[in-house]
């Protein structure tokens, strides 16, 4: 019989190396996931199981009526994902009394307007611009689409009787964050910007407000928020120089949700009587309360905030935040009111502390400055209450700060004009152009409005509406060539029969373009008047209409220039006519 060996199989080192590297692998993120989770855990446990103190202290005694609402908010007329309804459904469930809605470059929500559910909805605009975006409140109707130039954006605004924030100032997104700051005008600044404050928190506060968010939301987002430490430094740098309000924005869009947003930043505005019903006097008092500054921020989401005050005293006489007060020996500013047990009040003289204590604080105004106060409750990175300032100034400190803070009285003189470039008489290269559904007068040369002088003459009619307003457009061009380099900027005088927004451009040759080529639009735009009116355009505001441009404006190649229409100004049967004489340099 023949003997069968067996003989043992061969080790499979394959499936063992394998499970050993997949182990390694797991251990390498064995850690790192071990300390998110204990960071997240960190984040959550407080969240869940922090209680607001109980309101310690007196109530104000000043005379003041407080009412809180919300700012900045987004609807489906915009980005938003509630229609003003349920906006406004949502601002009563939270209990705010007013909100202000402000889609994207437009007040479509105006329809909507005055009390809904019991609650004042008031329509302003966000207004996108080239330095960032701004909060247009308490703005008549838009006749036209604002300005994408921020400094011809304030003036829109100022035009509108409203008054402007500058949103988000301090975003992490370059696109959103504001760079105007040079610019004039009493402007304020929306400090406090739920949106901007979560972009910039740490992961671990991010992660531990989403997994408390379904058990208690309005605290998981207070506490998922990032001191606006920016925001604040740049603010106490304006106060430095002028008067400027602040304000709290949510910045909502419907996710956190409308309601759970609306309960954790509020804006608590001083009115010298209760609400009354009456939508119009009721939305100018809020309006005017938010444009001074009469009001303070609060993070509401931490502790009821309507029991603060903040004020200066002398003798039987007071002054609110908001308000201008001469230096005296004698002056005191207080804040205090129902705070959580253990607030510290914290009092800030032009940006630096100055005075601190618990439950209130009452100190003699040392020095002028602006100063404002800051309420913390333990625990919370995020100030609970962020008040509007007082100002402590007198003589021409006062004056100069209120020049600062003002518009112009009136425009600065007009540059002469150094040469001009077409007088639209004979021989002038000016046609008008349109898309194929847009009527534009072929008759472009009229006579001027003071004697025989000749006038070019932009009369239009838009008569199809589409999809895509930028299909809709007519213009006044000049396609000659020109070097423009040893001058500063257009000059023209201008005057419609309505007000419209018309864009002033230049055509500047790509470098190796073939002839023909399609140019770089480099542009502004100028609100028309009914009044005959002479328009300066440095080419140094000149930018450019494609965001992907890089170089600067080369004066030398200049192959264009073109008046054309806002497609967004008017209704689509919406007829018009716009007069342009003595276009020059200077």
């Amino acid at each position: 019989m023949t003997a069968v060996v067996t003989r043992p199989a061969a080790p499979r080192f394959g499936p063992v190396l394998e499970r050993g590297v997949r182990i390694r692998r797991y251990r390498g993120w064995l850690l790192p996931a071990t300390v998110v989770v204990m960071a997240a855990a960190l984040r959550v446990g407080p969240v869940l199981l922090w209680r607001p103190p109980p309101l310690e202290g007196e109530a104000p005694r000043d005379g003041w009526v407080r009412v809180s609402g919300v700012a900045h908010v987004h609807t489906t007329l915009s980005d938003g994902t509630g229609t003003p309804e349920e906006v406004a459904r949502a601002a009563r469930e939270a209990g705010a009394a007013f909100v202000v809605v402000t889609d994207h470059n437009t007040d479509a929500a105006r329809a909507f307007s005055g009390y809904r559910d019991g609650v004042l909805v008031l329509v302003g605009a966000e207004i996108s611009t080239h330095q960032g975006h701004l909060l247009g409140l308490g703005v008549r109707p838009l006749a036209f689409p604002p300005a994408a130039d921020a400094r011809n954006a304030l003036d829109d605004v100022h035009h509108l009787g409203g008054a402007a924030f500058a949103a988000h100032p301090a975003s992490p997104r370059a696109e959103l964050a504001w760079s105007g700051w040079e610019l004039g005008g009493p402007w304020g600044l929306e400090v406090l910007n739920a949106d901007s404050q979560w972009r910039r928190a740490p992961w671990p506060a991010l992660l531990g407000g989403l997994l408390a968010y379904p058990f208690a939301p309005a605290r998981a987002i207070a506490g998922s928020l990032d001191r606006p430490g920016e925001a604040i430094a740049r603010w106490d740098a304006l106060l430095r120089r002028r008067d400027a309000a602040g304000v709290a924005g949510v910045d909502a869009h419907g996710f956190p949700s409308y309601e759970n947003l609306f309960r954790v930043l509020r804006n608590h505005v001083l009115l010298d009587a209760p609400l009354s019903g009456e939508a119009a006097r009721d939305a100018a008092a809020v309006h005017e309360a938010l444009a001074r500054g009469r009001s303070y921020m609060a993070v509401e989401a931490l502790a009821p905030a309507g029991g603060f005050f903040f004020h200066a005293a002398r003798g039987d006489d007071r002054w609110q935040m908001g308000d201008t007060v001469a230096p005296a020996p004698d002056l005191a500013l207080r804040a205090g009111g129902r705070l959580p047990r253990g607030a510290r009040v914290e009092l800030y003289r032009n940006g630096a502390r100055i005075a601190a204590g618990e439950g209130g604080i009452e100190l003699a105004a040392p020095a002028p400055g602006a100063y404002r106060v800051e309420v913390r409750v333990a625990g919370w990175d995020v100030p609970w209450i962020l008040s509007n300032p007082i100002y402590v100034h007198g003589g021409v400190a006062a004056i100069v700060r209120a020049r600062r803070a003002g518009w112009p009285p009136t425009a600065p003189p007009p540059p002469a004009v150094a040469r001009t470039l077409d007088a639209f008489g004979h021989g002038s290269a000016m046609a008008a152009e349109s898309d194929p559904d847009t009527w534009i007068d072929p008759d472009v040369r009229v006579a001027g409005e003071r004697g025989p002088g000749p006038a070019a003459r932009l009369r239009f009619s838009l008569r199809q509406p589409r999809p895509d307003p930028s299909a809709v457009w007519g213009a006044l061009v000049d396609r000659s060539r020109r070097d423009l380099s040893g001058d500063s900027g257009l000059v023209f005088d201008m005057r419609a029969d309505g007000v419209y927004r018309i864009w002033v451009a230049l055509w500047e040759e790509r470098p190796g373009q073939p002839p023909g080529g399609e140019p770089d639009w480099w542009q502004t735009s100028v609100r028309t008047s009914t009044a005959r009116r002479r328009h300066a355009i440095p080419f140094e505001r000149l930018f450019p209409a494609d965001t992907n441009v890089d170089d600067a404006l080369d004066l030398r190649r200049i192959v264009g220039l073109v008046f054309y229409l806002d497609p967004a100004t008017d209704d689509p049967v919406r007829k018009g006519s716009v007069r342009f004489e003595g276009l020059g340099v200077y």
